[in-house]
């Protein structure tokens, strides 16, 4: 629980941001109440009704006095009130080195609609209430679309007021040139229509858009799943959350997630019916042809030489399909150089990422056009590397001849220089040495004279 001090004798100030009008107190009855509760709901009032007439602040009151209004203690002030402001209706702040304490700005509650198309608010207001409950409201609320086969006949405002010609222009959408990429072909035969009928009786086709139903036919392709399957998966992940509001990325999300986890909830009829699908025969794995025309649930099965992929790689090869966007030629081809030409055994994820980010970024769209530019680009590194090392090696080799001279050359100069100085020095230090040393006929003296001594 959030931790505040407050006291009977603080004094604080009540302001608003606007005017509750009619559908706001709509809106605070039918929508609010049964979230925050009735004694939430009378502070909210008790709050308003302590407003000046004309004015948009109140007099000084204390938390005391507010509290005898309402029969409440100080506790159950302040958890009423984080209530209030927990659902956005109170912002509290804390005055500092002034006559109150606290400022209480109201806020005007949300307008029906825009309650009701919040994914928490609604959410919330759904276990609340019931299905049914809330079904009614959001009849109660609901706003009539237009008629179908109708004109706009409405005129422009630079239409009727004079405004400057740049003004004017500001008003006018713009045409961006859409930044060109890789495309492919997304060729599966998945009947959506058949799906939606048997979705039905559960979900309504409002559920449905064409960004969720481009995703489905990849799902379904990634997953190799039928008609029925994806309709048992929907059904049994939407079927209470269909009617509530949520954004077309929020249902491509869970579609994501109910598909990564379709394992769990397949019958086992369906079960022998995708496992049987592991018999499939694949071709040559080197041939591009081969990564072109099998999915990759089956080359990849073949290139690791295992029966049945694991999740780590189903779900990998769901990201570069539904998220990358890339063709299961492009996915093949990146699992062949990772695995093959560069044998990454322990298989890097960031390294066959980093792969397929990079042939997207080049536009590659065919198998043997992203091996082909990559085998050149590789040739191209190996070569400079060669290049240098032979440079490495040359330059290590010239050290070393200046050196030793092994090459059987003249030494430089100074290098003459100092190793004649080297032998004369040593010569002279021979003569020097050898005229030190007594000849016989003075060692025969010497000892004479040692003898007769």
């Amino acid at each position: 629980m959030v931790e505040r001090e407050l006291s009977g004798t603080d004094l604080c100030l009540v302001m608003s941001n606007g005017v509750v009008d009619r559908e706001a107190y709509q809106s605070l009855y039918y929508l609010y109440q049964p979230i925050i509760g009735v004694k939430a709901l009378g502070l909210y009032q008790t709050f308003w009704s302590e407003m000046i007439p004309g004015k948009t602040k109140s007099q000084y009151i204390s938390h005391a006095e507010l509290g005898t209004l309402l029969g409440f203690s100080v506790d159950e002030f302040k958890e009423e009130l984080f209530k209030l402001e927990g659902i956005g209706l109170i912002r509290t702040f804390e005055a500092r080195q002034a006559a109150y304490r606290y400022i209480y700005q109201i806020r005007v509650p949300l307008a029906p609609n825009t309650f009701l198309n919040d994914g928490v608010l609604s959410s919330l207001l759904f276990y609340r209430v019931g299905e049914i409950r809330f079904r009614s409201l959001q009849h109660r609320f609901r706003t009539e679309p237009l008629p179908k086969n109708i004109v706009d006949r409405t005129v422009r405002f630079d239409q009727v007021f004079d405004v400057k010609a740049g003004l004017a222009s500001a008003h006018q959408p713009k045409a961006y040139a859409k930044q060109e990429r890789a495309v492919y072909e997304f060729d599966y035969s998945f009947d959506l229509e058949e799906m939606k009928r048997q979705t039905d009786r559960f979900l309504p086709r409002t559920f449905y858009s064409k960004a969720i139903d481009h995703l489905l036919v990849k799902l379904a392709y990634v997953t190799q799943s039928n008609e029925a399957l994806m309709a048992e998966l929907l059904n049994a992940r939407f079927r209470h959350e269909a009617y509530l509001p949520m954004t077309d990325a929020e249902k491509q999300e869970r579609c994501k997630q109910m598909m990564l986890s379709a394992k769990q909830k397949l019958s086992r009829e369906k079960k022998a019916k995708v496992a049987s699908l592991d018999t499939i025969e694949v071709g040559d794995i080197e041939a591009t042809e081969t990564m072109e025309s099998t999915h990759p649930k089956h080359y990849v099965a073949k290139l690791r030489k295992v029966k049945a992929l694991s999740e780590r790689d189903e779900e990998l090869i769901q990201q570069l399909i539904i998220d990358y966007e890339m063709s299961s030629g492009i996915v093949n081809a990146a699992y062949y150089y990772a695995l093959v030409i560069k044998k990454d055994n322990r298989f890097s994820k960031n390294f066959l990422l980093s792969i397929v980010d990079d042939w997207k970024q080049k536009g590659y769209v065919t198998a043997s056009e992203a091996l082909a530019k990559t085998q050149e680009q590789d040739e191209l590194i190996s070569k400079k590397q060669e290049q240098k090392q032979e440079r490495a090696r040359q330059t290590v080799g010239g050290r070393r001849g200046r050196t030793s001279n092994t090459n059987g050359g003249p030494n430089p100069k100074w290098l003459q220089e100092e190793k004649a100085k080297q032998q004369e020095y040593e010569a002279s230090k021979k003569a020097s040495f050898e005229a030190d040393v007594p000849d016989d006929e003075e060692m025969e003296r010497i000892l004479r004279e040692l003898k007769g001594n």
